[in-house]
């Protein structure tokens, strides 16, 4: 027993690195710990066997200077062990190539564990040993701190095992909408078009002169010092109409902001069951291969014996290793769209996804009429709407106003003036072309959005025709073709053992089986598919 102490001191090194490294607890890491566990045990019985070979020659009458020699003899092949394991798990730990993300939680958990594990063995395995190989005096003082001594290893081993929780659809969204590039420059562009709402009032430069001219005289016949100041406004109303004219751009830039989300809305939760479906269809071909694995073999034992032809069987190898292709395959697409997922969150670590019991994606009421792609078109007139006003209020005269004062030296006060002049255009042609190109971009952008609410009504109509259908096949694999797949497979294995089917009436019923299973998978990924295309519909 005192051998198996060193577990949780493996297992200290191994959370604690995971935990530097800020790494989570995955399979991977798991299997690591199961070898490292194995090597720290190896250490252990190196040093207890020793420990008792020099018990048995007697050259020792005291334990401790047993264990000094002990440890002594046996600290190098400890060491190399250790360091053997730790350095050839260290281009895993530190790899960035491809499979990297399950290398490094392995590797990690290795060579951290190893790393107390030696230590710890080194130390604390001498000292049990030597505790255990008193004299024994029963006492409740030495119970108890045994007790004390054994919960406080296994709670050191304890603290610190933070497994991530698995993560679902709706945590994932949010995590892919915080971390997307293209969501965070579209929020600053709303920001941008925000901030440029009150730039509206904008004016002229404000003009200050000073005016000397000998031609400019007083009353009393000398020449006026003259200081004026000059502004210059656009009618008021064209300040209004332009303020108008940015807030429906921060409405348009907004749209486009709101489709990009639901487009990745709808891409994360197309990967999410995908996913999903891939991993059930992992799952059901895993258990064929390995009900073809078996058959297979005892095809072959039984062609041995003599019991069955050649034919059986090399057939039997060929179905199994068809099956087993159809296996590696569905593996590769559980991490095809695993990948695709992970792309799509933009997260730098692992993801633990929930075990979907319920793989049929519930249908959603949608308003086709509040999509935000025709809120886009809608912003878009909008906007055309304002720059066309925009545009005739220019035709609407500019207001100067001017104040100045003069003087000279026998003045004895200042005179004074102002002007209120208007700038009237009157060569207005240009202006009148730009008013008619507004209007026509508005006619376009009007056309544009019932040509989009047409198609999307549209698309709507026939996905929902389609989602019909694919339900109407999903309700006899509901209510019939799963359980009628699990009766055939349970009956024909039963069958196949009693000798009442043929090995080739058990391959069929096999097939006939999880062909009802694996169609129903595919079903419904393609419901689901309909059903993501329906609640996030566009074009």
């Amino acid at each position: 027993m005192i051998i198996y102490s060193a577990i949780p001191l493996a297992a200290v090194g191994g959370v604690l690195l995971l935990w530097i490294r800020d790494l989570p607890f995955s399979i991977s890491a798991g299997v690591g710990f199961i070898a490292l566990f194995g090597i720290a045990v190896l250490n252990g019985i190196v040093l207890i066997e020793h420990f008792k070979e020099l018990k048995k020659e007697g050259r020792f009458n005291n334990i401790n200077d047993l264990i000094k020699q002990g440890t002594k003899d046996r600290l190098r092949a400890v060491l190399l062990t250790a360091m053997a394991a730790a350095l050839g798990f260290l281009p895993m730990a530190i790899s960035t190539n491809a499979g990297a993300e399950v290398q490094r939680p392995l590797a990690t958990v290795v060579i951290g564990g190893l790393i107390t594990a030696t230590l710890l063995t080194l130390i604390v395995l001498p000292v049990l040993y030597a505790y255990f190989n008193k004299p024994k005096v029963k006492s409740a003082t030495s119970r108890n701190g045994i007790v004390t001594t054994s919960l406080m290893i296994f709670s050191i081993a304890a603290i610190g095992q933070a497994q991530q929780q698995p993560i679902d659809l709706e945590t994932l969204i949010p995590m892919a909408l915080e971390n997307n590039a293209s969501i965070k420059a579209q929020e600053l562009q709303v920001d941008h078009s925000n901030e440029l709402v009150n730039s509206a009032f904008s004016f002229d430069k404000t003009q200050l002169y000073y005016e000397f001219d000998q031609n400019n005289l007083a009353i009393n016949n000398k020449p006026l010092r003259v200081l004026g100041i000059q502004q210059d406004f656009k009618f008021p109303t064209v300040y209004f109409t332009q303020k108008k004219v940015n807030e429906a751009n921060v409405a348009l830039v907004t749209s486009a902001r709101d489709i990009n989300k639901k487009n990745i809305e709808r891409k994360v939760t197309i990967a999410y069951y995908q996913y999903q479906i891939a991993r059930k269809k992992e799952v059901a071909l895993k258990t064929l291969d390995s009900l073809y694995t078996n058959f297979s073999s005892m095809a072959t034992r039984r062609f041995e014996l003599g019991e069955t032809n050649y034919l059986e069987k090399i057939t039997a190898a060929s179905k199994q290793k068809q099956i087993n292709t159809k296996y590696l395959e569905s593996r590769l697409d559980v991490v095809l769209s695993y990948n695709e997922l992970k792309k799509l969150v933009q997260s730098s670590d692992t993801l633990i996804l929930v075990a979907e019991k319920d793989l049929k994606i519930p249908l959603e009421r949608i308003d086709v009429e509040s999509s935000v792609e025709l809120d886009y078109y809608r912003n878009r007139i909008s906007l055309l709407d304002a720059q066309r006003q925009l545009e005739k209020k220019q035709l609407l005269p500019d207001i100067s106003l001017h104040y100045f004062q003069g003087t000279n030296s026998e003045l004895n006060s200042s005179l004074y003036g102002y002007q209120v002049g208007l700038k009237i255009p009157l060569l207005f042609g240009g202006q009148s072309s730009r008013i008619k190109a507004s209007g026509i971009a508005q006619q376009i952008a009007s056309q544009e959005y019932n040509e989009y609410d047409i198609q999307l009504k549209a698309r709507y109509e026939a996905l929902m025709v389609r989602r019909n259908q694919l339900n109407n096949a999903l309700s006899y694999y509901e209510q019939e073709g799963t359980a009628l797949s699990d009766e055939i497979l349970n009956t024909a294995q039963g069958s196949f053992k009693n000798g009442e089917i043929d090995f080739y009436q058990f391959i069929q019923s096999l097939e006939g089986a999880y062909e009802i299973k694996l169609d129903y998978l595919e079903q419904l990924n393609q419901y689901n598919n309909v059903v993501i295309e329906i609640n996030y519909l566009t074009l």
